[in-house]
C-alpha cells in the first residue's frame, strides 16, 4: 500500500477559514476524540468521478475519525454505510455485509455523530425530495446556517425504499459517469431502517457533493445502498451541525495526474440520478 501523507489541502484550508471553528481545546490526548465536531473526508469527489478507485485509507483508520459515515470501498466495490461505529458494505447483489477493518476506501466521509436538533413526526414523506425538504426546514428553523456541514439520520418504517449499489471495477477504471447506468437497483417495501445522510455546502463543489447525499441500511442489516427514493409515514430525524473539516488525499501518481479542477457538475448529477 502506498504511503499516505495526511494534510489539509489548500482547498480545505479555504473551507476551514470560512467556517467558524470551535472547541479547539477539547481534543483528547488519549487517542480517539469522540467529542470532535469534525467531518473527516477521504479524497475528493472529482477524483472519484474521474476513476480514482484504489483504496488508501483503512476502515480502522476511518473509524478513529467517526462512528457515522458513507462512502465506497476499494475498486468501487459497493456502497458504504457506517452506522453506530460498524462498517457495512451494500453489495451490488443487494446483500449487506459487515466489513473487516483492514478493508480500504478511496472515498468516504465520517464524523462522531452528536444530535444537535431533530424531529419526531407522523407526517407523510412521499419521495426523496420530501425528506430533503424536511432536513432543510430543520436547518432553517434551528441554526439557519447553510454554510457548514451536516450529518443526519432518519429512522422509521419505510413503505418503499429504492436503492442501488455498484459492482467492483477492474482496471483500467472507467469514469464513474460511465458506470452509473449499469448499477443494479432494488426496491423494498414495508422495511424498517435508517437513512444516513450528509450535507455539504455549495462552495465545496469538486471536493464533495453540494447538498444531501443519502445511503440506507435496513434494521436487520440485510439490505441497503445508495438511496434513490423513499416513502415513509412518520419517523425520527436527527441532525448534527459540523464546523470543522479535515481531508486526506492519496499520495500517488494516479491522483497527481488527475484534472480534479474540471467542472464535472453534469456528470455528477447523472451519477446521482438528478439529470
Amino acid at each position: 500500500m502506498p504511503h499516505t501523507r495526511t494534510y489539509v489541502t489548500r482547498l480545505a484550508t479555504i473551507v476551514l477559514t470560512i467556517l467558524v471553528i470551535g472547541f479547539l481545546g477539547c481534543s483528547s490526548t488519549s487517542g480517539i476524540d469522540t467529542e470532535s465536531d469534525s467531518l473527516y473526508q477521504v479524497s475528493m469527489l472529482n477524483a472519484l468521478m474521474l476513476g480514482d478507485y484504489d483504496g488508501f485509507v483503512t476502515l480502522a483508520e476511518l473509524s478513529t475519525k467517526g462512528n457515522l459515515g458513507i462512502g465506497t470501498f476499494d475498486g468501487l466495490d459497493g456502497e458504504m454505510i457506517f452506522l453506530d461505529g460498524v462498517m457495512y458494505k451494500a453489495l451490488h447483489t443487494g446483500a449487506v455485509e459487515q466489513q473487516p477493518m483492514d478493508e480500504t476506501t478511496p472515498f468516504a466521509v465520517a464524523t462522531f455523530f452528536t444530535r444537535d436538533f431533530g424531529l419526531e413526526t407522523t407526517a407523510l414523506f412521499k419521495d426523496i425530495e420530501a425528506f430533503k425538504k424536511q432536513l432543510e426546514a430543520l436547518i432553517e428553523s434551528n441554526s439557519a446556517d447553510f454554510n457548514c456541514f451536516y450529518a443526519a439520520t432518519i429512522t422509521g418504517t419505510f413503505s418503499m425504499i429504492h436503492v442501488r449499489s455498484v459492482p467492483p471495477q477492474e482496471k483500467p477504471y472507467k469514469p464513474l459517469s460511465q458506470i452509473a447506468a449499469t448499477q443494479p437497483e432494488y426496491i423494498y417495501e414495508d422495511i424498517e431502517g435508517t437513512i444516513v445522510a450528509f450535507r455539504s455546502p455549495e462552495y465545496v463543489d469538486k471536493i464533495n457533493l453540494p447538498g444531501w447525499h443519502l445511503h440506507f441500511i435496513s434494521e436487520d442489516k440485510s439490505k441497503g445502498g445508495h438511496l434513490l427514493d423513499a416513502t415513509m409515514q412518520g419517523g425520527t430525524f436527527a441532525l448534527d451541525e459540523i464546523r470543522e473539516f479535515e481531508m486526506v488525499l492519496p499520495d500517488r501518481e494516479s491522483f497527481a495526474n488527475l484534472a480534479v479542477s474540471t467542472d464535472l457538475q453534469a456528470q455528477t448529477l447523472k451519477v446521482e440520478g438528478k439529470d
